[in-house]
């Protein structure tokens, strides 16, 4: 004769439950860090959010700073799921469009702008941040440069392009819109898609006329 375990008692249930509870914390750490940042919170404060006592928190975080890491960690890895829409097919111009709107529908939740902010401050005060911050910014822009390389292999962009500016204006660009959003939550995504197309492409073919220009002959 078998006997089953309750669904409950079920390893995978104990893990998904663990799971759950574990993102209930962090959704409740983003409410209160949106508020009053990351060092202004109190644990106190975060566990009152998640209406859960000191004891059964510190069963899934250790720290504040556990959590600052969790999540430092989850809008790390948001950010490369959205670049990854670079490596989906279409043309360079629509890779980029599609990747930089993905990027702002993400951003709608002002609690979403206000934790980039803060984990980008955050990486350069707390060295575990910063070291796994600079390691996925270095992976990003390998995933960026080589999808730019295969464009310059292609032709879509010129040989002589300058794939490292090209690539820090998108990006100071992206990180720019995302600041005024916080700022302007009425920021029209549709009414402005047309606008970022433009400046996509005349960020992409700067290079291309530049390259095709012919240099002026000295008077």
């Amino acid at each position: 004769m078998t006997y089953s375990l309750p669904v409950s008692e079920r390893p995978e249930a104990s893990s998904a439950q663990h799971d759950e509870r574990r993102a209930h914390i962090l959704d409740a750490a983003r409410t209160c860090f949106s508020r009053g940042g990351f060092h202004r919170t109190s644990m106190q404060e975060i566990c009152a959010e998640a209406k859960m006592s000191p004891g059964s928190l510190y069963r899934y975080f250790v720290s504040k700073d556990a959590i600052i890491e969790a999540i430092a960690h989850e809008e790390q890895c948001a950010a490369r799921r959205i670049l990854e829409v670079m490596l989906e097919p279409g043309s360079l111009h629509d890779r980029l469009l599609r990747c930089g709107l993905t990027y702002i529908e993400t951003m709608r939740d002002r609690r979403a702008v206000q934790m980039m902010l803060e984990v980008y401050v955050e990486s350069m005060r707390n060295s575990t941040v910063g070291t796994f911050f600079a390691k996925c910014e270095t992976e990003n822009r390998k995933l960026m440069h080589d999808v730019f390389v295969r464009a310059k292999a292609s032709g879509e962009i010129a040989a002589t392009a300058d794939i490292d500016t090209i690539m820090m204006t998108l990006m100071a660009f992206a990180d720019g819109v995302i600041l005024r959003m916080g700022l302007n939550p009425d920021y029209d995504v549709e009414r402005a898609e047309t606008i970022l197309s433009r400046v996509v492409t005349a960020v992409l073919e700067n290079d291309v006329s530049a390259a095709s220009r012919p240099l002026a002959k000295a008077g």
